[in-house]
């Protein structure tokens, strides 16, 4: 079963041919997050056109710099759509804010969109880019599931996510970055998803839903086990996290 749990199908040319081609590779589960408000409601849109497709919905922190805070009362009236399974995109990007007002402010966005999260018994899909530490620090005052997007912070940040008990979902960059095997080996199998962050391009292409399967053989190399072990963990993983 593949799952790619983090990606943004509105942001390609045509969302409607990808899910087509992904469910004629194998492809069971795409959870589309969401930027901003806009964006949120084509990530909806696409997960009540097709069954393979689940929204995320959030204002990510590159977002949160530019628009109101009312935009997260907008983000609330999503939550209770039964397509909607997580909260996210959400999280702190120093790489956008650098004065200590923006990361002030990437919190505020954070904070409230976690306690949504924790009211309507959602997950938070999360971005941590140049802070790592911070999140952890902040997620962990909350009682909520947790999927760490992308997380290539040092390693005892890793492990301080595994302690904590979130997720990992890892993506192409584990077959263009050697670093990703220390930290695929640190955490825990029943902890590891799969995702692609498409559109984000890898080798000159746009990732799809189904290059997940190349990252689960990298997993399974690591881990030592096989491949299929890999995509039936990983997709349980997926439903129990998502309840999907």
């Amino acid at each position: 079963m593949l799952s790619d749990v983090h990606d943004h199908l509105y942001a390609v040319d045509d969302p409607d041919s990808v899910v087509a081609e992904s469910k004629e590779r194998g492809v069971k589960l795409i959870i589309t997050n969401a930027e901003n408000y806009d964006t949120a409601l084509r990530c909806l849109e696409l997960a009540e056109k097709h069954d393979i497709v689940r929204a995320a919905v959030g204002i990510h922190p590159e977002y949160a710099l530019n628009v109101s805070e009312s935009e997260i009362e907008q983000i609330e009236r999503l939550l209770s759509n039964e397509r909607v399974v997580a909260v996210g995109e959400i999280g702190l990007d120093y790489k956008f804010a650098t004065t200590s007002e923006e990361k002030e402010r990437q919190k505020v966005f954070f904070r409230k969109q976690i306690e949504l999260a924790k009211e309507y018994g959602l997950p938070v899909e999360v971005h941590s880019r140049r802070a790592h530490r911070p999140v952890l620090e902040l997620l962990a005052e909350y009682d909520v599931p947790v999927n760490l997007h992308w997380f290539s912070g040092p390693m005892r940040d890793v492990i301080r996510g595994v302690e904590l008990g979130f997720y990992f979902s890892f993506g192409p960059a584990v077959l263009h970055y050697e670093s990703y095997r220390a930290v695929v080996d640190v955490v825990p199998l029943d902890r590891i998803l799969l995702e692609t962050d498409m559109p984000v391009r890898f080798g000159g292409k746009e990732a799809r839903p189904w290059w997940v399967k190349d990252v689960a053989k990298f997993i399974a190399d690591v881990k030592k086990t096989s491949v299929d072990n890999v995509l039936q963990r990983t997709w349980q993983n997926a439903r129990r996290l998502f309840r999907v």
